[in-house]
């Protein structure tokens, strides 16, 4: 595979987030007496637009919940609050630094806001460089449909087949597949189930893994 470019998701796969947004959810149908089925994280992880809300429009108490846990969720002035690089996965700012040094071009597609996403950026003590941002407020359809990485290999000027996106969720591993770019997962909170193992071209343990792949790739 000839990579130009990488794609990177941002929480659970640069920041240590999703744990916390996990025990926003839970905290919550606790205090509410809701009970979030097995598969509540693995569906909602990732995704966005009409069909992250059909989802939690079909569990029963799902949408009362919404706004409260989105509110805390996305407080900026609270992430913006945490300490300088508690939240980096290991080997964010090795990967970037490496990136920077070997001319990949870089793009951050988070189905997340981009005044969130770049709150989370400004708090790492090295500055992340990086060639586009494209967010869930900027594009029609979220993930699980291909648009965010295929807007930013637009933008880039990138072939999809000369794209890596980095991803931690299923919603996100199905988009890269469907953009017909190569991927590679970061594992965090979710486990593979069939489909997501089907769709999965790389594994690696953590972010310092993607250097050593994209070395073997060059070789």
């Amino acid at each position: 595979m000839e990579i130009k470019a990488v794609l990177f998701d941002c929480d659970g796969l640069m920041f240590d987030t999703e744990i916390i947004a996990q025990q926003i959810w839970r905290d919550g149908a606790r205090e509410k007496g809701i009970v979030l089925p097995p598969e509540f994280f693995e569906k909602i992880t990732g995704a966005g637009g009409k069909d992250l809300m059909d989802y939690i429009a079909s569990v029963p108490g799902a949408d009362e919940l919404l706004k409260v846990c989105r509110a805390k969720r996305f407080d900026l002035s609270f992430w913006k609050s945490i300490h300088t690089d508690c939240l980096n996965r290991p080997g964010l700012i090795e990967l970037f630094q490496y990136l920077n040094g070997h001319d990949y071009l870089i793009g951050i597609c988070s189905s997340s806001s981009k005044e969130y996403v770049l709150a989370l950026m400004n708090n790492v003590s090295s500055e992340l460089k990086f060639d586009t941002i494209v967010c869930g407020d900027m594009v029609a359809h979220a993930k699980p449909d291909p648009e965010i990485f295929l807007t930013a290999a637009e933008i880039l000027g990138v072939k999809p087949e000369n794209c890596l996106v980095l991803e931690d969720s299923k919603q996100g591993i199905l988009a890269s597949k469907r953009a017909g770019m190569h991927n590679c997962f970061i594992p965090d909170t979710i486990i593979p189930d069939e489909q997501m193992s089907e769709a999965i071209e790389h594994t690696e343990t953590t972010l310092l893994g993607v250097i050593d792949l994209l070395e073997r790739n060059s070789q």
